[in-house]
């Protein structure tokens, strides 16, 4: 009798033991929010219900709605963009003419700053510095203190900027026109705060991606023509990648995407980690291309049509999004390749992704 509670007991410390040594080699789970992939979500305009999703690589969750859900207020009205900036994430709300500032750990906000007209974007620089853009006609960019909660310069840009993206000193500025039209890339030396280039690429370029050689690739949306009603389409231009060679500061090559008379205007360009294969939306669904290639590919390589995917910087999955509606929750779909393999809700009008690496 003695011998089988002894064995019983061995046997049972032997179990205990190896699942510990399981959880072990797993690696401890994620406290607080500096790891994953935040979700910014948008929201319904004038709704005031813009928001950020967080997906937790640990227990391959969506947790939605974080700002709102640590700070106990909404986090603005059309939640436009969310970059990272060292130990803090940046939140731009467009209708709500504002930036929220988070520690990233606990999400807590750490600063509001607001004042501005049109917010879009924004580009961390470091030492609590960075700078966003604004502006739906005349453009801006905002030189700002996000500890202090400060602007504390103004750069005049092109019209209607969008994206921003920095390449070593230098500050890159999709202008897009905004409510009239622009086809410009503004170039700021971030040690002057001067702006130095302005490069012609296509018309309405509103996304950056940097590539594996440091060279910037725009897309540009094209521009389409309505009637004096605004009830039909009378013209459009070629959507196209721009490459940006930024040695020499020229546009260099021009891939032109979907084609005239599909009445499609791409919005999202993303980049892999290795820098060399590009992904973004068009007509048919989401396309992969190298940054060697001088064609679109015929067919796209995931035909469904999402607001935005990227790559994990980790895990290589496709994180996509879709949108659908504006007073429901959205989607997630993550893909191995082109194989979808899980699916997950998150807030209203998800339009962004941005992975902090885990």
């Amino acid at each position: 009798m003695k011998n089988r509670i002894l064995i019983s007991t061995l046997l049972l410390s032997a179990i205990i033991f190896f699942i510990s040594c399981e959880k072990d080699e797993s690696g401890p789970e994620i406290k607080g929010y500096a790891k994953g992939a935040f979700i910014r979500c948008e929201g319904n305009f004038n709704a005031n219900n813009g928001s950020i999703s967080w997906y937790n690589p640990d227990s391959a969750r969506v947790v939605n709605n974080l700002f709102q859900m640590v700070n106990g207020r909404p986090a603005g009205d059309v939640v436009q963009s969310f970059s990272m900036a060292g130990d803090y994430g940046v939140i731009v709300a467009n209708n709500s003419q504002k930036i929220e500032v988070v520690d990233l750990e606990t999400f807590e906000s750490v600063s509001t700053i607001t004042g501005f007209s049109y917010p879009r974007y924004f580009a961390y620089m470091g030492n609590g510095t960075g700078y966003l853009s604004n502006g739906s006609f005349d453009g801006q960019i905002y030189k700002t203190d996000i500890i202090k909660g400060v602007v504390t310069d103004t750069i005049e840009v092109g019209m209607g900027p969008e994206q921003i993206l920095t390449s070593g000193r230098y500050l890159f500025v999709a202008n897009s026109g905004g409510w009239a039209s622009d086809s410009t890339v503004s170039v700021i030396d971030t040690e002057t705060d001067q702006l130095i280039h302005t490069i012609e690429v296509g018309d309405i370029p509103v996304a950056l991606a940097a590539d594996r050689n440091n060279n910037i690739w725009v897309l540009c949306r094209g521009k389409v023509v309505y009637d004096d009603a605004w009830t039909e389409i009378i013209h459009e231009t070629d959507s196209r990648l721009v490459r940006i060679n930024t040695q020499s500061m020229v546009a260099d090559r021009h891939v032109v995407i979907g084609q005239i008379g599909d009445w499609f205007n791409p919005s999202w360009l993303s980049v892999n980690p290795d820098g060399d294969m590009l992904y973004f939306g068009e007509a048919g669904g989401l396309f992969r291309m190298s940054i060697e290639d001088m064609h679109q590919p015929e067919s796209p390589y995931i035909g469904k049509m999402f607001s935005y995917a990227e790559t994990d910087p980790v895990s290589g999955m496709i994180f996509a999004l879709e949108i659908t509606g504006y007073d429901s929750p959205g989607l997630l779909h993550i893909y191995d390749g082109d194989n979808m393999v899980s699916t997950h809700e998150t807030g209203i009008a998800p339009g962004g992704i941005t992975f902090t690496g885990h």
